[in-house]
């Protein structure tokens, strides 16, 4: 049995998923907090309970890895976990170390074993703006660079971020590019499409602040406003300036907007908001591929997305890829 330890958020429902993808193999799991966690996601809470081959298990005492820990260890440049890590890597013997996410896994993974003998090989996977964005900042692009010659392999869902790692200096091996989330159940994507050109829905990612661009998403579909009667304008996942905004643009062009605040909706309620719905718009600075925009093109509806995020690798005949936005 393969022994992994993976440097992970516990509250992501990213990590879980890319877990649960090897639940039926011959894997042993040690998972280490990457950072701080108010609650363990269910969906990995399943994994730790999981009678199945792959055994799952917590790195001992991480449920107190909470928000002061990770604040001094921040100030103390990732010095505590990076030595914490070490340690657990030396007693539990792994064959690979796994940095899921690079900002936080990627840093406290370089933190533990830049400069330490080790006879494990060491994996990460880049996730959505890991490199795409934060090269740019010269302190990040150092600490890229120092942990990307550090990795024997490295994972991204984007062909345009394996070329960015070896820019920055990669020698290893590159895994194929696949989704970072963990793909796609069979039973999610046996759901009856039905009517979808009679579809009457535009869903809406809500995301406004840091690289999420939902407020230019708005101005845009307010400019088309004469041209959407009959659609039902939704928004999902709206952060307070969202709301605020989609609410101004209602009393100045008259549209109507059905807003659904960020965690209102469960999973399988997204999925069938884009089973309902026509198009999705998803605009942002960075990312890599978005799983908001794969689920809505598994769930039939034309995909708006920013080029940011590498959506045109994915298209085929049919998506928009907007390449230059105005930042709000």
């Amino acid at each position: 049995m393969k022994k992994i330890l993976v440097v992970c958020m516990f509250d992501s429902i990213h990590s879980a998923r890319w877990l649960s993808q090897f639940k039926d193999g011959q894997y042993e799991f040690l998972l280490f907090p990457s950072s701080p966690h108010r609650r363990l996601r269910p969906e990995l809470k399943s994994l730790l309970q999981s009678t199945g081959p792959a055994k799952y298990r917590l790195f001992p005492g991480s449920r107190f890895f909470g928000l002061p820990f990770w604040l001094a260890d921040k100030f103390l440049g990732n010095f505590i976990r990076g030595t914490l890590l070490r340690i657990g890597a030396k007693s539990y013997g792994p064959d690979l170390v796994h940095a899921l996410e690079l900002q936080n896994a990627g840093y406290v993974t370089l933190k533990a074993f830049e400069s330490r003998a080790h006879d494990f090989k060491i994996m990460v996977t880049n996730w959505g703006s890991d490199i795409f964005w934060f090269q740019r900042f010269p302190k990040h692009r150092e600490k890229l660079v120092k942990l990307l010659s550090l990795a024997d392999y490295y994972s991204a869902e984007c062909t345009r971020d394996i070329g960015l790692a070896k820019n920055l200096g990669f020698k290893g091996v590159s895994r194929p590019v696949i989704p970072n989330a963990g793909g796609f159940s069979e039973a999610d994507l046996a759901i009856d499409l039905g009517d979808v050109q009679g579809r009457k829905k535009i869903a809406i990612k809500g995301y406004q602040g840091w690289v999420g661009r939902a407020v230019t998403a708005l101005d845009s579909i307010a400019l088309l406003s004469d041209q959407l009667e009959g659609f039902e304008l939704v928004i999902y996942s709206a952060n307070l300036k969202t709301i605020r905004h989609a609410k101004k643009l209602e009393k100045t062009t008259g549209l109507k907007f059905t807003i659904h605040p960020k965690g209102a909706l469960t999973h399988k309620q997204v999925l069938e908001l884009f089973r309902q719905s026509r198009v999705y718009v998803g605009l942002s600075e960075s990312d890599g591929i978005s799983t908001s925009l794969l689920e809505a093109m598994a769930m039939g509806a034309i995909p708006v997305q920013t080029a940011t995020a590498c959506c045109d690798e994915w298209f085929t005949e049919t998506g928009v890829a907007i390449r230059n936005i105005e930042v709000q």
